[in-house]
């Protein structure tokens, strides 16, 4: 079946976004980025639903940036200063789609079928549950590697869920978060599940039959009460996050480095 980008359906009290990039490990390029995004806004006004569900398919859930959206930016005006280039092609987008996820109203859940890679995994501990398809899950955040500091809300989402000192060891060293890492931090359940199309409408089912018994209203209710603890930090660390980020990008630290990965000139492994 030939890739069909980013897709978006309503099944009962949730709102599904799907990520089908197989052929590329579900690779998002910076319009990828914002057209999920925009379907995560979508969900968020949707009138029925209290679920927005992420899902991927084939063997990742997402290997984060494409190289070529990184190496080979929508080209600039005549004269448009670096500073002004990647403050579009970078700044802004990064903190437009970190802020859609960090506002919603609805419960924000990952399906987990495989790795998560950079801004796609720092959009998975933004979620709100977060469950494995099974025991190979690992989340990766390859800021270091790529010449970058942290995006996403990650330097408040994962010292809140893994701890300070487990996330200065995961990010100064380049570690992958295995499952055992991620259970009962990020990772609420193991579904220990094979197939990610079975996976994903398991997820939907479940989350389908839990809501006959319980007052919807309610769930929400309870996001906005516990989400006053964090939000406002995440928010403003997203903003830090991504001005302090784009020092490096102006120098074309980041652009060199994924060129690197591109052509394969140093081994780098996902």
């Amino acid at each position: 079946m030939a890739d069909k980008g980013i897709s978006y359906c309503v099944d009962g009290p949730v709102s599904i976004i799907s990520i089908n990039k197989a052929k590329t490990l579900n690779s998002m390029s910076g319009d990828d980025y914002i057209k999920l995004a925009e379907l995560v806004d979508k969900a968020d006004n949707e009138p029925k639903t209290f679920f927005t569900l992420l899902q991927s398919c084939g063997s990742f859930f997402s290997s984060g940036a494409d190289f070529v959206s990184i190496t080979e930016p929508s080209k600039s005006n005549s004269g448009e200063s670096e500073l002004k280039k990647w403050l579009d092609n970078f700044l802004s987008r990064n903190s437009y789609v970190t802020s859609v996820f960090i506002r919603h109203r609805k419960i924000l859940i990952c399906c987990l079928n495989g790795p998560a890679v950079g801004l796609s995994a720092a959009l998975c501990a933004l979620c709100d549950i977060v469950y494995a398809m099974n025991d190979k899950v690992y989340l990766r955040f390859p800021f270091v590697e790529l010449g970058l500091v942290m995006e996403g809300g990650t330097s408040v989402t994962l010292p809140l869920k893994l701890g300070n000192n487990k996330t200065m060891e995961t990010i100064l060293f380049n570690k992958n978060l295995t499952y055992d890492e991620l259970k009962g931090t990020i990772v609420t359940r193991n579904y220990d599940m094979t197939d990610t199309q079975e996976f994903n409408q398991r997820v939907i089912n479940d989350l389908k039959n839990r809501a006959n018994n319980v007052y919807l209203p309610s769930i929400l209710g309870i996001k906005k009460l516990i989400s006053i603890n964090y939000k406002d930090n995440v928010q403003r660390a997203n903003s830090v996050e991504t001005s302090d980020a784009i020092t490096s990008w102006v120098n074309g630290e980041p652009q060199r480095r994924f060129k690197i990965l591109k052509t394969k000139l140093r081994k780098h492994k996902v």
